[in-house]
């Protein structure tokens, strides 16, 4: 099956041989007002606003936008059909959806999974379901290939959930929540549409011109909160992983998401960018997935947005005992806030931190100078995110699904997995606290050279154990023996030194010219 808020999901595509004047052109969706039982959404206004901020400075002049109960599958199909018939050879079209995704039961024995992915618009009742007020997967796949030839293409950005649920229980409560419409998909079915050739899709295989990337993965929800800080406006965690994207910078003045450091952003390194992004946001809760046709790989999809004005705050942290609150009266990289929605909250007496999303991201921990590790560790967690490139390099861990919680004793394996030519690989722990493990190459492993082609390195097996929270696992390939960022990572090894680090990452990937390559990896334990 075709999977739904895949392919309702995001993509972005600029054909490589697209004509001087060409023109962008899109249709912006946003859905926030629910019936009950569906919850209503905060966010897809801003997320809309914030596209069409961003296609505005493209230079995108026609915009169409369906807000709440103009969104209706009747509209949404006659803005798809004449935006078609405005468009020509080289311009490329977004399809933008901001709002809840949803499954119900399948009509169609064929489908592998027994499920209708769907969008549910803003008057669809669970009740009484009106056929103008869903759109089914497979029917706007249908309008995307039958009302664009390939030679115009299309973006298609979806910033809903697929299906599924969490992977972890929360342990404290989130500023996130998801965009699923529907607690028990199963116990519903959907009314046949009205008849529509323009909704069945061509039994070829996929049209060369359509690309997406996913907001989440098939098992996971797609969130929304507060972002940047606790008090902000609510937003997608993927279209503002997108504004990041084609903000951040590196000191060469090139974008962080550029992996091979051309001064392009590519539509291969964006896709791959927006799902670490989104997972570092989401402490794993949520990443994207995208299928980037051949074609489209080195198309440049957006030039770079004017960078946002550097935000130099310190950690709000909130106190959950009086031996912490007296810790945070101190100072450093923190401020201690009553009340609100902090970036961390911690119980100095118990030993536990607990983020924003709602995760224990370090444990047994009762000092101002382990509070500073696990504040210095996020930074250099949030520093690297932008610059993996994930098409190339993998950091795979199990055996359970990437996200879920690891008790203790309970075994983990870890590997890297690297595509493309000879390279050195390097891999090393951040753990909960910002203390730096070395992982590889050990003694033992030798130079940790990989050859030419897909190779696969498995790092030696660990269990679980004290303390427990969240650890990422970065690994970097290198075109040169990488020995002097070798030699600072061993001296770092079992110390708190997470900014130093990632800053000896940084600097290898300066030094690489484009031709390294960074993954991260997320671990999660606990008792």
């Amino acid at each position: 099956m075709h999977r739904f808020i895949a392919s309702v999901a995001a993509s972005i595509v600029l054909a490589n041989c697209a004509p001087a004047r060409a023109e962008i052109r899109a249709v912006l969706v946003a859905v926030s007002e629910y019936t009950a039982p569906i919850p209503s959404l905060e966010g897809p206004p801003n997320d809309a606003a914030a596209l069409r901020t961003v296609l505005e400075a493209q230079g995108a002049k026609d915009i169409v936008t369906l807000r709440d109960g103009e969104a209706t599958r009747a509209n949404i199909r006659g803005a798809l059909e004449a935006i078609a018939k405005r468009s020509k050879p080289g311009d490329w079209v977004i399809f933008y959806y901001a709002g809840h995704g949803a499954q119900a039961k399948a009509r169609d024995a064929a489908e592998a999974d027994g499920m209708d992915e769907f969008l549910a618009l803003g008057g669809f009742q669970v009740s009484k379901p009106d056929p103008n007020q869903f759109i089914l997967d497979n029917d706007l796949r249908g309008w995307l290939i039958n009302f664009f030839p390939t030679s115009v293409n299309v973006l298609q950005i979806a910033d809903a959930c697929h299906s599924g649920t969490l992977n972890r229980a929360i342990t404290a409560p989130s500023r996130f929540k998801g965009r699923n419409a529907l607690g028990n998909p199963m116990a519903l079915t959907l009314p046949v549409g009205p008849p529509d050739p323009a909704a069945i899709a061509p039994t070829a295989e996929s049209a060369p011109n359509l690309v997406y990337i996913g907001a989440a993965q098939d098992d996971q929800f797609a969130l929304e909160g507060p972002l940047p800080l606790g008090d902000s406006p609510s937003r997608g965690l993927l279209t503002y992983a997108l504004e990041g994207a084609l903000q951040e910078r590196r000191a060469n003045g090139h974008l962080t998401a550029d992996a091979d450091d051309d001064g392009k952003l590519s539509l291969a390194e964006l896709a791959s960018s927006l799902e670490t992004r989104t997972r570092e946001l989401s402490s794993t809760r949520q990443w994207a997935s995208a299928s980037v046709p051949a074609r489209n790989e080195r198309s440049v999809v957006f030039q770079p947005l004017k960078a946002p004005p550097a935000v130099d705050r310190p950690v709000e942290v909130k106190a959950a005992d009086d031996q912490a609150a007296d810790i945070l009266a101190g100072r450093g990289p923190w401020a201690s806030i009553p009340r609100g929605a902090p970036d961390l909250t911690w119980s100095a007496r118990e030993g536990w931190i607990t983020d924003s999303r709602g995760d224990r991201v370090a444990e047994n921990l009762t000092s101002a100078e382990a509070l500073t590790g696990v504040i210095n560790k996020r930074r250099a967690v949030s520093e690297l995110a932008g610059s993996a490139n994930e098409q190339v390099l993998k950091v795979d861990i199990g055996p359970r699904k990437r996200g879920q919680l690891y008790k203790n004793g309970e075994a983990v394996d870890l590997a890297v997995t690297h595509k493309g030519g000879a390279a050195w690989l390097t891999a090393f722990n951040l753990a909960g606290d910002g203390t730096v493990q070395m992982l590889f190459p050990l003694e033992g492993d030798g130079e940790g050279l990989l050859g030419v082609g897909q190779a696969r390195v498995v790092m030696a097996r660990t269990r679980a154990s004290p303390p427990f929270g969240v650890d990422n696992v970065v690994a970097i390939t290198t075109p040169s023996d990488p020995r002097l960022l070798r030699q600072s990572l061993r001296r770092m090894d079992g110390k708190r030194e997470a900014l130093a680090a990632a800053a000896a990452v940084r600097d290898q990937l300066d030094l690489s010219q484009g031709q390294a390559a960074l993954a991260l990896g997320e671990l999660y334990t606990g008792p």
